[in-house]
């Protein structure tokens, strides 16, 4: 599936998030209290706006992703994502090679996003905060999730650092 998602075109990656989007939201306006046709209603309009918008941006990010897969001789196999994820470096060059060139990859967007990434979930967090006292008290169940996704996105970032020194081709092997 994953590979899948890489390489599909942005109108299905626009698709797919506009549609999960589209299903969460209405999910959630209907249990604060809105009747069905308002909740699908209003989740499949912002559905086709957040899809319009995600989908060329997944795209563009998956860029680099999809190079490394192309000059892999593995393509994105399982042992190529296991060893940029974790485990030991592995004793086959090319493996080794495709997965540090993996990590890179995906470092280089978190890198990117460093500053303002973080920054926007935290201002979603306020939002909550804002929304939960100002409107409804469910508003307090997303603000730890886009705390947890702020510290995610720097700890995953330094974690894809740390791999990419460890993987590098011409490090040393304890």
């Amino acid at each position: 599936m994953r590979e899948r998602l890489l390489r599909a075109p942005a109108w299905v990656l626009a698709l797919v998030a506009g549609t999960s989007f589209a299903v969460l939201w209405a999910l959630i306006t209907r249990v604060q209290g809105e009747s069905w046709t308002a909740a699908i209603v209003t989740g499949a309009v912002l559905g086709v706006f957040f899809g319009g918008v995600m989908g060329p941006i997944q795209h563009r990010q998956n860029r680099g992703l999809r190079e490394v897969a192309a000059r892999s001789p593995e393509g994105l196999s399982k042992r190529v994502r296991r060893a940029a994820w974790r485990g030991p470096v592995p004793d086959d060059v090319d493996v080794r090679q495709a997965a540090h060139d993996v990590v890179l990859a995906q470092s280089a967007q978190l890198e990117r996003q460093r500053i303002w990434g973080p920054a926007l979930f935290l201002l979603m967090a306020a939002l909550g905060i804002y929304l939960a006292v100002a409107d409804d008290p469910w508003w307090w169940l997303s603000v730890p999730v886009w705390i947890t996704a702020a510290a995610a996105h720097r700890v995953v970032l330094l974690r894809l650092r740390r791999r990419a020194e460890l993987l590098r081709p011409d490090a040393l092997r304890g």
